[in-house]
């Protein structure tokens, strides 16, 4: 991993260019400040932190402005970002994967956050991704997910930017990893949350690559699956 911001200050020369600034999120993000009942001090990890959206919304809202938030991204110039970093919302930025961080440095965090990332995988990475990150988590942390829950088409915007959607997550496969939470944003965008003990359910985690994994499908699985399908309700499990 490449840093470029430490401790809230730019510690790298940024590149000059008029760069596009792309990585927006349809995530119900507001779902992390019904993670813990109490906001004492947390710490965020932002995998795919995109345009800032979630250190925006964690650090501009009086209730949790104290938590830190570091965030890494795939794409370098997410990374060029010089507008962001004066708002002070990441302590750290790094330029990477999620498959370059540690497990010691996962196991840091309170909450780890993949906010409509994981469609941008092929299917073993994804798995391999989310059977690490639930093992990385302590039993008072928590994995923070949003993804489309059908294929939604995406192509690429920029070279390597990492835009592409290579798969699709049908509901039931987000659902047996047992939440404690889920909310849904637009376009059958979901979010959930998960604690250390999803990990006995990970085999049941099963993305396809079939693109004909259509709106309409997703949602009939959703339905089949029990799931509350109206936007911006937050639904605690019972699991």
């Amino acid at each position: 991993m490449h840093q470029f911001v430490k401790d809230y200050q730019l510690i790298e020369k940024l590149p000059e260019g008029n760069f596009r600034f792309d990585g927006g999120s349809c995530a119900p993000k507001g779902m992390i400040f019904h993670i813990f009942d109490d906001p004492g001090k947390k710490t965020i990890l932002d995998i795919g932190f995109g345009l800032g959206h979630l250190g925006e919304v964690v650090k501009t809202n009086p209730t949790t402005s104290h938590w830190e938030v570091d965030g890494i991204d795939g794409y370098e110039v997410a990374c060029f970002n010089a507008a962001l970093f004066e708002r002070k919302y990441y302590r750290n930025i790094w330029h990477g994967l999620a498959q370059d961080i540690s497990i010691d440095q996962l196991r840091k965090y309170d909450v780890i956050c993949l906010l409509d990332v994981i469609e941008h995988l092929t299917i073993e990475t994804s798995k391999w991704l989310i059977r690490t990150l639930l093992s990385s988590l302590r039993e008072d942390s928590y994995l923070f997910i949003s993804t489309p829950l059908w294929f939604y088409p995406q192509d690429h915007k920029d070279e390597g930017d990492l835009e592409e959607h290579l798969i699709g997550i049908p509901a039931s496969s987000m659902m047996a990893l047992q939440p404690t939470m889920y909310a849904f944003g637009v376009n059958l965008v979901a979010g959930f949350v998960y604690k250390r003990s999803s990990l006995d359910f990970v085999e049941f985690f099963q993305p396809t690559a079939d693109k004909s994994f259509s709106f309409d499908r997703g949602k009939q699985v959703a339905k089949a699956v029990g799931m509350n399908l109206q936007e911006n309700i937050l639904i605690k499990t019972l699991f």
